[in-house]
């Protein structure tokens, strides 16, 4: 399964975009260190995880692109794309408790922990019967997903960030201080901007156009989580003047 040019497309902008993301994640957790807020912890290891959906084909890529061969097997890429991603909606939905939520945190917790738990319980069972229920492999950079219930969970979990993302952009734009004002702002487009990116990578027939539009959109939101939390000065001389 030789990679084509459109699989070069694919696993190059996917690479791109998982390594700022994971450059844009760790900057935003080695913040911890200076202020010892744990929740730069949280946010910075929520958005490493939260494109954890690129990961296998991301790393199959490479294997390809080194090897001339077929990439990652089938397993290999679903358990990388998929270990994470719970694991982000975790650490985020105790973030967002910590910032907004008080009474009724509890039961947001147990919730999200209850859906990640069942994800789990689906995602092995599948793995360990037959893979291919999953997803199909097309090409060493790309699958197709076969699972309407694991598409199910994939819809929920972009709502639960998709509605918490906004919800939280909102709030901190009700804050006076100019500074947290644009924190909101960039919030406001950061998680919009992943969630339909991700949706339309996901679903929308693959072209090389396509690819690179979706991509940059994804890229876009990262760099904007990213300004949102660390608000660099570059940032702050491009909108605070």
């Amino acid at each position: 399964m030789p990679l084509k040019p459109l699989d070069i497309v694919n696993g190059t902008f996917g690479l791109l975009f998982v390594g700022i993301s994971i450059i844009l994640g760790v900057i935003i957790v080695l913040k911890y260190f200076k202020t010892k807020d744990k929740n730069f912890l949280l946010v910075g290891f929520t958005w490493i995880f939260l494109i954890s959906g690129w990961y296998g084909t991301s790393a199959s890529f490479l294997v390809a692109l080194f090897t001339g061969g077929d990439g990652l097997s089938l397993e290999m890429i679903l358990l990388l794309n998929f270990i994470p991603l719970p694991i982000a909606l975790l650490l985020w939905s105790i973030a967002f408790s910590n910032f907004l939520l008080k009474d009724k945190r509890f039961l947001f917790l147990l919730g999200n922990a209850i859906y990640v738990i069942i994800f789990y319980m689906v995602f092995f069972y599948f793995i360990f019967t037959d893979p291919n229920l999953i997803a199909e492999k097309i090409s060493p950079v790309d699958t197709a997903a076969r699972s309407l219930v694991l598409a199910v969970f994939l819809v929920i979990f972009i709502v639960i960030f998709f509605v918490t993302g906004v919800k939280f952009a909102l709030e901190t734009m009700k804050i006076g201080d100019p500074e947290t004002k644009l924190k909101g702002k960039l919030l406001l487009i950061a998680f919009p901007s992943f969630c339909v990116g991700g949706f339309l990578d996901a679903s929308i027939p693959t072209t090389a156009l396509t690819l690179i539009i979706f991509r940059l959109i994804l890229i876009l939101s990262a760099v904007l989580f990213y300004g949102a939390f660390v608000l660099p000065n570059w940032l702050k001389r491009i909108f605070l003047k």
